[in-house]
């Protein structure tokens, strides 16, 4: 299978986030009348839209959102000094590395419900609540995000990552932490290597997820136009279809096996001669929603339905 390929690439590629957080900093001088402090308090006027560039090495970044076209901004470091740059339109604080990277920093920033916030840490949590679109980073640290009117991009490679209510759609990758995801509207696509995750109350016409050997387990809406593609090496699946909902279930797997409380009925059904190889297709209901279900060796099982009966030939 070639999943396991494109997940050690995924890795290599999310593993290389440290270089360029780093890179951030190092060597970075400010421009005439940047305020280069060890402690900044201040709030500045921007649009409601505004852009705000979160970056630390080592310590935390909490953002949450108010109905001002303000930016406030609370953040102290320990060792290091901090960069403050603002316009109308884009709000950066990050810390230079060159005086120093051995003690914490924090922000506390609060921004326009409009804004977009970019945070990203190297060894620190990042929360981010009730803005317009988020990107959030960090390689050893939690990434926590909530509220998001728009699309959320969410990354880390040894913490956990969690999102709720985010309105345009998720992308999120992680190698060895968990991954929780509760009512996200939109486009969804997660690569995970090793964490569990978790995908609830999901309204999405399209689905993607790729594992090594974490667990998924997937509760949501099913649009009858929808495509849901979940893979795994090692890791089983349990979905949960809603009451009455229809799907094509195209199930590829070695040793695992499949089941389901949902009365379906088997189409096309192949292997290869003297393997176990399994290329099976199933249909619950009217079949509407496509489902593409491909595991090593992970068992399957799916779950709901409701009433659904499979279409008759």
């Amino acid at each position: 299978m070639t999943g396991t390929l494109r997940t050690i690439a995924f890795t290599a590629a999310l593993l290389a986030v440290a270089a360029p957080l780093s890179a951030q900093h190092r060597g970075r001088r400010g421009r005439s009348g940047d305020d280069r402090t060890n402690k900044i308090d201040t709030t500045v006027s921007v649009s409601r839209t505004a852009t705000v560039d979160l970056s630390l090495l080592s310590g935390e970044i909490k953002v949450t959102s108010w109905d001002k076209n303000e930016v406030r901004i609370i953040a102290t470091s320990e060792d290091g000094d901090l960069r403050f740059e603002a316009s109308s339109s884009r709000v950066s604080l990050s810390i230079d590395e060159d005086n120093g990277d051995d003690g914490d920093t924090e922000y506390q920033v609060t921004v326009p419900k409009g804004a977009r916030v970019i945070g990203s840490s190297i060894s620190g949590n990042v929360s981010v609540r009730g803005v317009g679109e988020v990107e959030a980073t960090s390689v050893s640290g939690d990434v926590t995000v909530s509220a998001i009117a728009g699309s959320a991009t969410i990354k880390t490679v040894s913490g956990g990552l969690s999102g709720s209510e985010i309105g345009g759609g998720l992308q999120a990758q992680n190698v060895s932490g968990d991954v929780e995801i509760v009512g996200v509207t939109g486009d969804v696509q997660v690569q995970t290597v090793s964490g569990e995750l978790k995908l609830r109350g999901v309204k999405s016409s399209y689905v993607r997820t790729e594992t090594v050997s974490g667990d998924l387990e997937f509760d949501g809406a099913v649009e009858p136009n929808g495509r849901y593609i979940f893979h795994s090496h090692s890791g089983s699946f349990r979905i949960n279809l809603p009451r009455g909902a229809g799907a094509t279930i195209s199930y590829h797997s070695f040793s695992g096996d499949i089941n389901s409380s949902c009365a379906m009925m088997m189409g096309r059904s192949k292997g290869s001669a003297g393997m176990t190889y399994k290329d099976n297709v199933f249909t619950i209901g009217n079949g509407g929603a496509r489902f593409t279900i491909e595991t090593f060796s992970g068992d399957v099982e799916i779950t709901g339905c409701g009433n659904a009966k499979p279409k008759e030939d």
